[in-house]
């Protein structure tokens, strides 16, 4: 697991934020009804919308940037904005699919500020035991192990957690 914090810059967030603002009532969401159901689970609602490929330029420079990718690396991208709603999570799971030889995932969290009463946190486990990264304004969670995880219940006092989820395939 890689925690990298100051990953993108507050300029990106900003406008990622804005552009969930500015579209949420626009037929262009999705929603975590249509994952798989052992990930659904009684879930919360999270709206998803696919990111421009302009931002997905800018996530792929930071990710160089960080070393979370070669400068000579080609990989196939995949990033989301997500919009987790009261009573959100994801259970126990991995993001590798069976078929995948090689499939990154990482988290990136935009909400300005986070109480750790409001949920949300990433869990993971390793070396026998579970761990936990709170949301930060700018931190990235990166699973460069395919570490299973989970996020813990948004409780209903919570604002809505705004993230940008990152799927990654190694081109060959």
């Amino acid at each position: 697991m890689k925690i990298i914090s100051n990953f993108i810059g507050t300029e990106f967030i900003q406008q990622i934020l804005k552009e969930n603002a500015d579209l949420m009532y626009d037929n262009i969401w999705r929603s975590n009804l249509g994952w798989q159901e052992e990930i659904v689970s009684p879930s919360g609602v999270v709206l998803i919308r696919s990111l421009a490929p302009s931002h997905i330029d800018l996530l792929t420079e930071a990710m160089r940037r960080h070393g979370l990718i070669q400068a000579d690396q080609k990989i196939e991208l995949d990033a989301q904005a997500y919009v987790w709603h009261r009573l959100s999570y994801i259970p126990w799971h991995s993001d590798k699919d069976s078929d995948d030889e090689v499939r990154f995932a990482a988290t990136l969290y935009l909400n300005s500020e986070w109480n750790e009463d409001w949920g949300g946190l990433f869990l993971y486990k390793k070396d026998g035991g579970i761990r936990a990264e709170a949301p930060a304004h700018d931190k990235l969670v990166f699973n460069d192990q395919n570490f299973p995880h989970a996020t813990t219940i948004l409780s209903v006092d919570a604002p809505y957690r705004h993230s940008v989820q990152l799927f990654w395939k190694v081109k060959s």
